[in-house]
């Protein structure tokens, strides 16, 4: 992975106020305290957010001069603390590979309560068999079963978020929650035609859950978080 030292500037100071307060930050204030103008602060930001070291949220500003006007925050993510504590570097993950795969992942989890989720299985089901990269198939599992967790309601995809979301260890969390969605669709198995094979696939998910070094485990836990979001 190549990042300027400017970006790590930018990425240490938004990690520096967030774990300060807790919150997220907005740009202006990294501009302040990196000497840049805000639209430099800005654009600097935007970028990193779309390479994954970033997420972005918009807030009302009360403070504003007319109520209503939204001003855009940002967070660091797992990737951007993997960076900054060197472990990616270290351990060499595809980070631009990861990103657009992400990206994609995620647009189609958005698109789960207006599509219908037995289709976006059976297409995640044929593309499975040809992806090699552990990190990479582990995440398109994730998204399937969220989606095969969809066919059974939100109130099925809320429990199992709120399971997740308590779990420390992002191991733990992540065979919770593989466990909870199987567990769900055994009990209403007539739903589920394409169950044995996918019982097949979850047999290579747990193994890579095993293989999977601590950088991409992180990687995993945060993409999680960001589906079940999406998906509620």
């Amino acid at each position: 992975m190549r990042i300027t030292r400017r970006r790590i500037d930018f990425l240490q100071k938004i990690k520096q106020l967030y774990e300060t307060t807790n919150l997220p930050v907005h740009y202006t204030r990294v501009a302040e305290l990196l000497k840049v103008s805000k639209w430099s602060a800005y654009e600097m930001l935007k970028t990193l957010e779309k390479e994954g070291f970033l997420a972005s949220q918009y807030e009302v500003n009360q403070g504003e001069k007319f109520p209503g006007r939204a001003m855009v925050l940002f967070a660091p993510t797992h990737l951007a603390d993997l960076v900054l504590s060197g472990k990616a570097l270290k351990e060499k993950i595809p980070v631009k590979e990861w990103q657009q795969v992400n990206e994609r992942l995620l647009s189609l989890c958005e698109k789960l309560k207006k599509a219908n989720p037995k289709e976006l299985v059976e297409q995640l089901m044929a593309e499975l068999p040809g992806l090699e990269s552990p990190l990479i198939f582990s995440a398109y599992m994730i998204v399937l079963l969220i989606a095969q967790l969809q066919t059974l309601g939100e109130k099925s995809i809320g429990l199992v978020k709120n399971v997740v979301m308590n779990t420390i260890k992002t191991e733990t969390g992540l065979a919770i929650f593989a466990g909870a969605v199987m567990g769900s669709m055994l009990k209403t198995a007539n739903q589920f035609p394409l169950l044995s094979q996918i019982v097949s696939y979850m047999d290579r998910f747990q193994v890579n859950l095993a293989e999977l070094n601590q950088s991409e485990h992180a990687l995993l836990m945060g993409f999680l978080e960001e589906t079940l979001e999406k998906a509620t």
